[in-house]
């Protein structure tokens, strides 16, 4: 009796989980619908028609191989996290990964990030759940760390458009450092892990990812290595908006998007929105505003990344349709 006692109590439990999950994620999608509406508001539709009927189809092509090459590049920063770790595994295997939990980011409103895909799908390839955890973590980290990076020589050479953001990306710039750099040296990690106290289970296993991840952190080459293929992505990121505004027919100097994208990326990862839509739509508004674009050329701008990215993305759920069965995404 005890034992379906507490069945029902954990099932209850991840029923009443899963209710919030969605419940925040309708908040996020009430959130970026609001924000896309005021930003919009005012707007002709006309003008929205007139920039999608002289797109060059050729560039935005190229912007497709673009969102592809940024995947490759991913991909491959992962694949030298794993080999931190011991942990071999092809780079097609990663990519695809990446594809699939992309699609799980843009298209699906469940608890199951692209993140947790992943994971699993490394840890299910391997047989090494801890190791494809911290690799997929570690990631991460190392690319808000970039991110941070090339933001902050943004801001400091936009600092009269840009001067407001300093404090959110110093933010992102010390959290990512902070813990990158809490790994890579032992003492106060153990020091930090001896006075936390949790559940045998939950404690034996963040001590395996926390070792694993420490041991891909404390490896300084890769680390570094790592950090220049995230911003070797970032750039790949800012090429693709230049080619995008390209497209669309207007003009911006590829300096000014170097200087501004990865402020915005930045700003897109506040966790209010799905996806950073409207979020991400009124940062370019307020970059782009000041080199002379309209609103309308702003917006259309953004979500053309957003389109392609989510374009490049069904090829993850062509993929996952294929799959057979797989009987739990927990990793």
């Amino acid at each position: 009796m005890q034992v379906r006692d507490r069945t029902v109590e954990t099932r209850a439990t991840s029923e009443g989980g899963q209710k919030k999950r969605l419940l925040n994620w309708g908040i996020r999608l009430a959130v970026s619908a609001a924000l896309l509406v005021f930003l919009l508001r005012g707007a002709q539709l006309s003008e929205f028609a007139e920039l999608v009927n002289r797109a060059d189809r050729i560039q935005l092509g190229v912007g497709l191989l673009l969102v592809v090459v940024a995947l490759i590049v991913s991909a491959y920063k992962w694949q030298w996290l794993l080999i931190a770790q011991s942990v071999r595994v092809p780079l097609p295997k990663l990519f695809t990964s990446y594809l699939v939990g992309l699609f799980f980011n843009n298209f699906l409103p469940t608890n199951i990030g692209g993140d947790v895909v992943r994971m699993y799908d490394i840890a299910q390839y391997s047989g090494k759940r801890s190791e494809a955890v911290a690799s997929v973590i570690g990631e991460r980290l190392l690319a808000s760390f970039a991110l941070a990076l090339t933001a902050g020589l943004g801001v400091i050479l936009s600092y009269h458009v840009s001067g407001g953001f300093a404090g959110a990306v110093l933010g992102v710039f010390a959290v990512s450092g902070a813990v990158i750099g809490l790994f890579a040296v032992e003492g106060p990690r153990r020091a930090i892990g001896s006075r936390i106290r949790l559940p045998k289970a939950i404690g034996d296993r963040l001590s395996k990812v926390s070792a694993s991840l420490a041991l891909s952190f404390q490896n300084r080459l890769i680390v570094a290595w790592v950090i220049v293929l995230s911003l070797a992505f970032h750039a790949t990121v800012v090429l693709l908006n230049h080619v995008i505004f390209s497209a669309l027919g207007v003009h911006v100097s590829l300096v000014y998007c170097f200087m501004v994208i990865p402020i915005i990326s930045a700003i897109q990862m506040l966790p209010i929105s799905v996806n950073g839509l409207g979020v991400r739509e009124g940062a370019y508004i307020y970059f782009f505003s000041s080199v002379g674009l309209s609103t309308p050329e702003a917006v259309l701008a953004s979500l053309t990344f957003w389109a392609l990215v989510a374009i490049v993305s069904l090829a993850g759920g062509a993929i996952f349709a294929l799959r057979p069965p797989a009987p739990s995404y927990r990793i």
